[in-house]
């Protein structure tokens, strides 16, 4: 897209509007960048300030004498982006692979089922959430995404502050959408659990009149249940139950709300008692986990961002970085950047090979060693029986094949987390743990 400005002063809201063009276009346009031209003196630099790896705005200054001054201007903004490099959840034009997970939960939003998404660290699990927020916004569904890694932890109680806050986030969205809010207003800043129930409750009813739906998503589930702190089938803790339980009642009650759940441990859901009470999620939510991309899914992330980098990867090239990562998306991600980071930026096309690859895979695994160690710490916390195991079968394959029909659990969870597979029978560590 080529976008022309009369203006001397660009002004930031003229960007804005730019942007937006490029979004909500229908034609086939680059999604994330476009040439804009104007007057301003200090376009250049205006547009540097302005420009993010999602709507990259580069200054229509061409020499006219220079034959090749527009493939150099597409090369000096282009190529010297690392898009591979994210620290954050990815959504829209970012997002890749994970579709029939995506359809079955946009299923489960509409068909009023609970769903847990369970996976490792860094797996994409809050970028699926997002992602999946993203695209119910044109489905009049309002979605409430918390962290919960933010709030207290057991044995403090966090109920308080979540129903605070999910009281708060509730008034921002509904009052961002013109909806109802007057229940919400009238309980107080901390309400308890039956009042915020019965205010939501009633919400619902009237929003069910023109078809809107609410969406709860709760992210980092594993920081309600953390295993090295608590009994979580008989702590004392029973409100996060009752928290819990009131959730699953609306869901019951109203035709327009549902929850879905994220993070390492799917307990919260597999335990026949929560905290000293009947888990009321128990045999009820559905558990899906997040794997390794396939193989199709990673070559589709890497030759579509490495196209707009102007990288064109080979087939060596991307055999070796599902080899060399398991297909665990961070690690993917990580992988690929590091490539990027030593191809030249002043050739006027850049390939990236397997030998490319290969050349950096030793000082790659050297500088992840600390994400690694990350996530197996984080498995060793909240599953701890299940990390014994994973012990047993680092030391010895045949130790571990005699236990595993006793720890039958501990097996399914490490395989679903794609920390071990099973082959013909004999288990080994994945990929990922051969990078510690």
């Amino acid at each position: 897209m080529l976008f022309y400005s009369p203006h001397e002063d660009l002004q930031g809201r003229t960007f804005k509007a730019a942007t937006k063009e490029l979004q909500s276009t229908d034609r086939s346009v680059t999604p994330d960048t476009f040439f804009l031209w104007s007057p301003d003196p200090r376009l250049r630099t205006k547009l540097y300030d302005w420009s993010r790896p999602s709507s990259l705005a580069i200054p229509l200054l061409i020499d006219d004498n220079e034959e090749l001054s527009l493939i150099k201007l597409l090369r000096d903004h282009i190529y010297t982006r690392d898009l591979f490099y994210v620290t954050t959840p990815v959504s829209g034009a970012s997002f890749f692979g994970r579709r029939t997970l995506l359809q079955s939960m946009r299923d489960d939003v509409f068909n009023q089922r609970v769903t847990g998404v369970f996976g490792l660290r860094k797996s994409g699990k809050t970028s699926i959430l997002t992602q999946l927020s993203e695209e119910l916004k044109d489905d009049n569904v309002v979605t409430i995404l918390m962290d919960l890694e933010t709030f207290p932890c057991p044995p403090e109680d966090p109920t308080d502050d979540i129903l605070a806050d999910l009281r708060q986030r509730l008034l921002w969205e509904l009052t961002s959408r013109g909806l109802r809010t007057r229940e919400l207003e009238e309980i107080g800043t901390r309400p308890g659990i039956l009042e915020l129930k019965n205010a939501l409750q009633s919400i619902l009813k009237n929003l069910k009149e023109d078809g809107t739906r609410i969406l709860l998503l709760l992210d980092e589930i594993e920081y309600l249940t953390p295993a090295d702190k608590i009994d979580i089938a008989e702590g004392e803790m029973p409100r996060i139950a009752q928290m819990l339980s009131a959730f699953r009642s609306i869901v019951q009650e109203s035709e327009n709300f549902t929850f879905t759940l994220s993070g390492l441990t799917s307990a919260i859901i597999e335990s026949g008692r929560l905290y000293g009470r009947p888990n009321p999620l128990f045999s009820w939510a559905r558990a899906v986990y997040v794997t390794p991309l396939d193989r199709e899914e990673a070559d589709d992330l890497a030759s579509t961002v490495g196209g707009k980098m102007g990288i064109e990867i080979t087939s060596g090239a991307l055999e070796a970085l599902h080899e060399a990562s398991g297909g665990h998306a961070f690690l993917y991600r990580s992988l690929s950047s590091a490539v990027v980071s030593h191809l030249p930026v002043d050739d006027l096309k850049r390939t990236m090979s397997r030998s490319a690859v290969l050349t950096e895979i030793s000082d790659w695994k050297s500088r992840i060693q600390g994400n690694i160690e990350e996530m197996i710490q984080h498995v060793k916390r909240y599953y701890p029986n299940e990390s014994v195991m994973l012990e047993i079968l680092m030391d010895s394959a045949d130790d571990f094949k005699e236990l595993a029909p006793e720890e039958h659990v501990a097996v399914r969870r490490l395989k679903d987390l794609g920390l071990i597979v099973e082959n013909d029978g004999k288990f080994e560590v994945s990929v990922i743990l051969e990078l510690v």
